[in-house]
This record gives structure tokens, C-alpha cells and sequence, in this order.
């Protein structure tokens, strides 16, 4: 009896999983809102920037829902499913888990709840999402177009009828004859240029210039303080230098390469479009995004 509802009860969990997944599947992308309901602030202890790259991690194709979408997202917003985090706290304990939800606010999927007894925020929020991700990695998410025919909003064709409009009429207008006068005006003679001496300048001294010292140029590997990520590391890794900080340490921006020297590309995790960065003489980093010029300061 014991054996073959432990064979009934394993065989339900595998079908499960495997709905999950197919279920999973059928969608294309993960859209992160900037905000969950329990937060007070945008990417509030960069928990939003924490699951935008735990997804990305796992091979998902995540976007924050108010970035730019893909043409077909923008078409049929069907095909992404929006991340909501329950929070659940305790007086000693934080509870967490992740839901999936469809176009229509339904819930596709839903995590199994993490706890920690961590007591700061970040540490138990981090602790938490971790742990209830890992069922989210064990769906070996991996999108497939054919199941996704349900996955469609209609539209509807709306035909209208514009009355047809008659051109008013236009009184012809009969062209009148003008005639004009040609305009004369006597030419007054140019009078006779005179000629100007030039004088002999004589010789301008030009001080030396004095040879000014050249700043080296600081590399770009080091730690800085990235702000909300506080004191982070850029080490290189082949061609190009990773960033890595928070209480996570995990690997938040890739800086690239161009031809100058002092001139880099980060690409961050949690946004698609990448910035332009510049390694000053003082060996702070520079870089320009949308709403300023941001400056992170080189700690050592």
C-alpha cells in the first residue's frame, strides 16, 4: 500500500512539472516590474535588479516592463509573462515566493515559499528569492513557438465610413494686366581706391613653451563606489573587465573595449541598452546615461 501510493504520489510531482513547463514554455519573455507593491521605491535594495539577472541567469529572456519592447511583444504583449513577488513576513521570519502572470492577470505559475531569519531587509529579501528561484531553474525553461497559438490577443477591425465630401466651388478669377515700369537709377562712380603703406612689422619674440607633463593614464581595473551596489569590484576576464559588488557578489555589469583608451562600454544585467563609459585622469569612471552624467568614484 505504502509502496504504490509513493509511486502515485512521484508519477503526480513528474506530470506537474512537466505542465509546468510546457506551460512555461509557450511564453517568450519574463517582463520585472521597477516596483513590487511592498517596496517604497524603484529597484528598492536592488531586488528588482536581483531577479532581472537571476532569470537572464537562467536563460530566460527578461526585460523591465518599461523598457522598449521587441516588435512582436509590442504587437501581442500575450507572448510575456509579468513577475510579481508575495511578501509575507513574520515577526521573526521573511516569506517570499514568485508568481507568473499571464496577459489577462492570471497566475501561470507559482514558486513554492523561501524563508529566512535573516534580520536586514536586503539579506533576507536576497535569501529568499534565491531559494524559491531554484524552482524556477529546475523548469529548464526553453521557449517554443509552437505552443504558444493561445497565447494571442484579438483585435478587432473597426471599418468606418467617411461621407463623401464635395469640393466647394471657386469662383474663377479673371487675371488683370500689370504693368511694370522699369526703375532707373543713375550708377554713382566708384571713387579711386587709395593705396595704404604697410609698414614693416617688427619681429615678435615667441616665449618656449614649457613642457607639460603628460597624466598616465590609470587603469580601469580596481574598486569604486558604484552608489546603490556600494564598494564594487572591475577585474579583467579575457577581453573585457566584469563588475561585481552587493551583499550578493554577483557579477551586476561587463565593460568593453573600444579604441581609446580611456573610452569603455558597460552593458549592466538589468538593462538592455548599453552606455558610454570614460575613465578620467584622476582614474573615476564617467558615465553617460539618459537622465545625467553619473561618476563613480575610484575608492583604491
Amino acid at each position: 500500500m505504502n509502496k504504490s501510493f509513493s509511486i502515485s504520489l512521484v508519477f503526480t510531482l513528474f506530470c506537474s512539472i512537466l505542465f509546468a513547463q510546457n506551460n512555461i514554455n509557450s511564453y517568450k519573455y519574463i517582463l520585472v516590474p521597477q516596483q513590487f507593491e511592498f517596496q517604497k521605491s524603484e529597484d528598492q535594495h536592488q531586488l528588482n535588479s536581483l531577479i532581472k539577472f537571476l532569470f537572464n541567469k537562467a536563460e530566460y529572456t527578461v526585460l523591465f516592463t518599461d523598457e522598449k519592447y521587441p516588435e512582436d511583444l509590442a504587437n501581442n504583449v500575450c507572448l510575456g509573462l509579468k513577475v510579481n513577488v508575495n511578501n509575507s513576513p513574520t515577526v521573526f521570519k521573511t516569506i517570499m515566493n514568485i508568481d507568473l502572470l499571464d496577459c489577462y492577470n492570471r497566475v501561470v505559475y507559482s514558486t513554492t515559499p523561501a524563508k529566512s531569519k535573516e534580520k536586514e531587509y536586503k539579506k533576507a529579501y536576497y535569501a529568499a528569492i534565491r531559494k524559491t528561484f531554484v524552482d524556477l531553474e529546475e523548469l529548464n525553461y526553453e521557449y517554443d513557438s509552437t505552443l504558444n497559438k493561445d497565447n494571442k490577443t484579438e483585435i478587432k477591425e473597426t471599418v468606418v465610413t467617411i461621407p463623401e465630401v464635395k469640393a466647394p466651388l471657386i469662383k474663377s478669377m479673371e487675371a488683370k494686366e500689370v504693368t511694370v515700369e522699369p526703375i532707373l537709377k543713375e550708377i554713382t562712380p566708384i571713387a579711386e581706391a587709395k593705396v595704404i603703406e604697410l609698414k614693416e612689422v617688427e619681429d615678435v619674440k615667441i616665449a618656449p613653451l614649457k613642457n607639460v607633463e603628460k597624466s598616465s593614464v590609470k587603469s580601469i581595473e580596481g574598486k569604486f563606489n558604484f552608489q546603490n551596489w556600494g564598494v564594487s569590484t572591475i577585474s579583467k576576464n579575457g577581453d573585457e573587465f566584469t563588475v561585481v559588488g552587493g551583499d550578493e557578489n554577483f557579477e551586476f555589469a561587463t565593460i568593453y573595449k573600444t579604441s581609446k583608451p580611456t573610452l569603455f562600454i558597460i552593458k549592466w544585467e538589468a538593462f538592455k541598452q548599453p552606455q558610454l563609459l570614460e575613465l578620467d585622469l584622476q582614474g573615476n569612471l564617467k558615465v553617460d546615461s539618459d537622465n545625467a552624467l553619473k561618476i563613480y568614484k575610484r575608492i583604491e
